[in-house]
């Protein structure tokens, strides 16, 4: 749907066209367009002159002679078609304007849910339609904020509050994406709980946002052209919007999409943390040095745990994952079979690309296996041998790191009959994020009692 961008690039393509312009008749070929009085709309306007193209929000006004006002939004696929000869009416025109020089403008829409409404410029602002628009999310002012600050809060997630129009007008689906990920805000983040500072930023970003795309001609996007032949060029610097899987520019977290309120929603989740989301502890660190032994613990503790490794055993065991991760790897694979799945760890080392394939395939599916578990427990322990590569970090409140010195280490993968240089190479060299604040490292030196209160005095 064209939003104000997009409906302030129609009106500058309109204004030298049209303005001016006498109409000599109109006719509709589709009745419902014009949601006024379909008879006086087509007598009133005869021999009514164009003064001038204004809009508010995402409606366009007409205005004409003798303070009669044509309002219009485009909805979905509503496009104006100037016509300097010939009525070359199409499939999906809806209505026609002649001009008494002889051009014409064609109104054509193809999903239908476009309107027209035929005004005077006194009623104008008490239509229904009209009245309950917001401020312009483009042109909000310091007075506006105290309104907006009450609007706001709200028990709903801030996505669903940016598009609705009786709060800020103008904003739709492209740009309530681009502002939340600005903002750094999670679009399920409700209104209530945003803080006025943050709000102030928000119409901050929405001015920035909105002028940009002004500039750039608006967006186009999948079947909206501004008109025809012509190609807004914000799409070319979209942040997040319509990303989905690619990598956020700011922490190579690849975007999420989701619904929220039935619209199609991208965000990154580490840039734009669900802090609903914040309540497990991980554990990480490098191979061989002794997660699986802290995850232990706090399961004699009285901690849920759950094993990151064992998850991907069993979802390797699905039949049609372990298909596709033969498929990955380019030879026969089955979990249970140490020697099919020494010979894939061998592949993986020897086809890094392949490796990193089959990354971006599993990491996905253990991401939603945690998410699920965060559903119902609220103080979890993951046990997330590349918890930072897969960039999970947005679920954790605290996140030990396991630090070990390499000569332990390679003492405990000996202890365990691991093929060390196999093992060395997959996953040997850990680094994680030093500036992370919910990083707590947990030295494991000395003996299991030490580590142990290591582990604790980490926690506290």
């Amino acid at each position: 749907m064209p939003e104000l961008p997009e409906v302030e690039t129609v009106i500058g393509i309109l204004k030298p066209l049209i303005i001016g312009k006498e109409i000599q008749k109109v006719e509709v070929y589709y009745d419902r367009l014009i949601q006024s009085n379909l008879d006086t709309f087509k007598t009133t306007v005869i021999n009514k002159k164009i003064t001038s193209i204004t809009r508010y929000g995402k409606y366009i006004y007409i205005h004409l002679s003798d303070d009669f006002v044509i309002i219009t939004h485009l909805r979905m696929e509503g496009k104006f078609r100037y016509l300097d000869k010939g009525n070359q009416r199409i499939k999906h025109t809806s209505a026609m304007f002649f001009f008494k020089d002889g051009t014409y403008l064609s109104f054509d829409d193809t999903r239908k849910f476009a309107i027209m409404y035929l005004t005077n410029e006194a009623e104008l602002p008490t239509l229904p339609m009209i009245s309950k628009l917001g401020v312009e999310a483009n042109k909000v002012e310091e007075k506006d904020l105290p309104e907006l600050f009450k609007k706001f809060n709200k028990n709903k997630p801030i996505k669903e509050l940016l598009l609705d129009q009786s709060i800020l007008c103008g904003i739709g689906n492209i740009y309530a994406d681009e502002i939340c990920y600005a903002t750094k805000l999670n679009p399920y983040t409700k209104g209530k709980d945003i803080s006025k500072e943050k709000i102030i930023e928000i119409t901050k970003q929405a001015k920035i946002i909105l002028n940009k795309a002004i500039e750039l001609g608006g967006s186009t996007i999948h079947s909206f052209h501004p008109s025809e032949g012509v190609d807004g060029k914000f799409q070319e610097v979209l942040m997040c919007y319509g990303r989905e899987g690619e990598l956020c520019p700011r922490c190579s977290t690849k975007f999420h999409k989701d619904f929220i309120g039935g619209r199609g929603t991208t965000y990154c989740p580490n840039c734009q943390i669900n802090h609903e989301l914040e309540k497990a502890i991980g554990i990480t660190g490098p191979i061989g040095s002794g997660k699986s032994t802290a995850l232990n613990y706090l399961k004699e503790k009285g901690y849920r745990t759950y094993s990151a490794d064992e998850i991907v055993h069993e979802l390797y065991r699905k039949p049609h994952i372990q298909r596709k991760v033969s498929s990955i790897i380019k030879a026969p694979f089955d979990i249970d079979n140490k020697e099919l799945t020494l010979k894939a760890r061998k592949i993986l080392i020897a086809f890094p690309e392949r490796n990193k394939e089959l990354q971006n395939y599993i990491h996905p599916l253990v991401e939603n296996e945690f998410l699920n578990i965060l559903k119902s427990e609220d103080n979890p322990v993951f046990e997330v041998p590349l918890l930072f590569k897969a960039h999970y970090e947005y679920m954790f409140k605290k996140i030990l790191v396991i630090s070990i010195s390499k000569e332990q280490q390679l003492k405990n993968l000996a202890s365990r009959n691991e093929n060390i240089e196999t093992s060395k190479k997959l996953n040997y060299n850990f680094e994680y994020p030093k500036d992370n604040p919910k990083i707590k490292v947990v030295e494991a030196t000395g003996n299991f009692e030490t580590f142990y209160k290591n582990i604790e005095k980490a926690l506290d």
